[in-house]
């Protein structure tokens, strides 16, 4: 796997890690269905008031949960694929202006030019980002002693010189920029848990205990609510199997 693709690997685990899984979908698609069967009976809602009330604080929750999971997912993705794209730049520049330097060293006899610029694109694929920044460092110092007649000869020119060094630039801003995101989708993150359990607790505490009464006052509107209530998450086959095929009753 090369530094692109292991980027791209790990890029993708961050987003999962960082964003609502399967089962929090399934749990918030159960909420959500548990609201638009409520709104769908208003006759049963003003039944029960404090029922009503908890509808009403439940659809709040949805609309939270989903602002957060839509931002989540903008900023984590697009974060990613601009650092993927400057890193796959950066690093084809680095190559080729180590090449240009290195070859230039040759020429002049200069061991230790050659020793300083030796990134070689099997030597760039094995190092960490904060690596290739350094590297990109160096090379580019050492490229822009050179006369621009000199660098131009081996192929590179100023304005390629001057892109590289931007590049490397670039790329720090937006490393750092991920960090803080991850931060920040981290605080995400514990506030979608506490949605969800706030959640948890509406509906376990209160609404289903509130429920029971439309067994009498409006036994349609009781299933409807029972069906939503218990939607079920089928589990990945890996943990089927680990407990004969089971599903997961949500909440």
């Amino acid at each position: 796997m090369n530094i692109k693709q292991n980027y791209l690997f790990l890029s993708a685990q961050i987003i999962k890690l960082f964003v609502m899984n399967k089962y929090q979908t399934a749990k918030q698609d159960s909420y959500k269905l548990i609201v638009k069967e409520a709104r769908n009976n208003p006759s049963a809602l003003s039944l029960i008031p404090k029922f009503s009330n908890g509808i009403d604080r439940l659809e709040e929750i949805t609309v939270k949960i989903d602002q957060i999971r839509v931002q989540q997912e903008k900023d984590l993705t697009g974060i990613t694929s601009d650092k993927l794209f400057t890193m796959g730049n950066l690093t084809d520049y680095l190559i080729d202006v180590a090449g240009a330097v290195h070859s230039y060293a040759l020429g002049k006899n200069d061991n230790t030019l050659m020793a300083k610029v030796s990134y070689t694109s099997s030597v760039v694929e094995k190092l960490t980002q904060s690596q290739i920044i350094a590297a990109a460092g160096i090379v580019f110092e050492e490229a822009g002693k050179l006369a621009p007649a000199d660098l131009a000869n081996e192929g590179i020119s100023a304005d390629e010189l001057e892109e590289f060094g931007a590049l490397n630039n670039y790329f720090k801003t937006i490393k750092s920029a991920s960090r803080e995101a991850i931060i920040d989708r981290s605080g995400s993150t514990e506030k979608l848990s506490e949605l969800f359990s706030e959640a948890r607790q509406l509906i376990k505490g209160s609404l289903d205990r509130l429920a029971t009464q439309y067994k009498r006052k409006d036994p349609d509107f009781y299933l409807k609510y029972r069906a939503a209530r218990n939607l079920l998450y089928s589990r990945p086959q890996k943990e089927k199997s680990a407990d004969n095929g089971a599903t997961n009753k949500l909440v």
